[in-house]
């Protein structure tokens, strides 16, 4: 062999020497930096580190007791700052009754932030619980309910239209001073209300309003004097209304003449 091919084997070989030891230049680093990782994340994930120590909560309580919330989301905080489950406790704090909606965060470096949205009552169901203002239901753990709503009565597939019509004829009766304290409509959407003097009003199916403005006219002409001595206003005639009074008067001569139908 001659010494020029010794001289390019020779270099050859050298060269491959060189490139087969290129990988440990990277390998090593990246082994370095997985065993690293390995270590932060079993580290960061055990709940000795940065364990949560502190439950902060957020909102205008008036229904929602703190203290409940505590006791709510204390029982679903596990692990550390990073690992614990925001998202689980968003859902266990928003399966309590009242509260409409909720966010939850972490603060750095031991603290969940928790804040809610109470729900707004609008209306009692009469048998299933609450209605807020998207007619949806809630079923409080208190049986106190708020005296001041108006009672509905009909299939919660309604609550939308009951909602509707309810706000619709309320703001009609401000002008007779009244409110409705009791809705009803059935499945063949037949109204039927009572108003906050104890009188009930039967309004039937179709042209509701136009049949409580027809109530409202001869109540300021002719009934708001003698409209406590009433029971019932059934206004599902085309033409007038049929009246029921009260039981002790039914057997007297009302001052209007016969009023079986005005």
């Amino acid at each position: 062999m001659s010494l020029a091919r010794k001289q390019a084997a020779y270099l050859k070989k050298k060269e491959l020497a060189a490139v087969s030891y290129k990988w440990m230049n990277w390998f090593f680093p990246l082994l370095l930096g997985c065993v690293v990782l390995f270590w932060a994340e079993n580290h960061l994930s055990n709940p000795a580190t940065l364990p949560v120590n502190k439950i902060r909560v957020h909102g205008a309580f008036v229904n929602v007791d703190e203290a409940m919330l505590h006791r709510a989301v204390a029982g679903v905080v596990a692990g550390g700052y990073f690992n614990v489950d925001v998202e689980r406790v968003r859902e266990v704090v928003e399966q309590l009754a009242w509260v409409s909606n909720a966010s939850v965060r972490r603060v750095w470096p031991d603290t969940l932030s928790v804040s809610i949205v109470e729900q707004q009552p609008v209306a009692i169901s009469e048998k299933m619980g609450l209605i807020n203002a998207n007619g949806d239901i809630f079923k409080p753990l208190n049986k106190i309910l708020p005296e001041s709503l108006p009672v509905f009565n009909g299939n919660p597939k309604l609550n939308k239209l009951m909602l509707a019509k309810y706000y619709e004829m309320n703001k009609l009766l401000v002008v007779i001073n009244r409110q409705i304290t009791y809705l009803k409509i059935d499945a063949r959407h037949a109204v039927e209300l009572k108003l906050d003097n104890g009188l009930k009003v039967v309004l039937g199916r179709g042209h509701i309003i136009p049949r409580l403005e027809r109530f409202m006219h001869i109540y300021q002409k002719t009934l708001a004097d003698r409209i406590n001595e009433i029971e019932v206003i059934d206004l599902r005639y085309t033409n007038g209304m049929a009246i029921s009074w009260k039981k002790k008067l039914k057997n007297i001569k009302s001052a209007l003449g016969d009023m079986k139908h005005v």
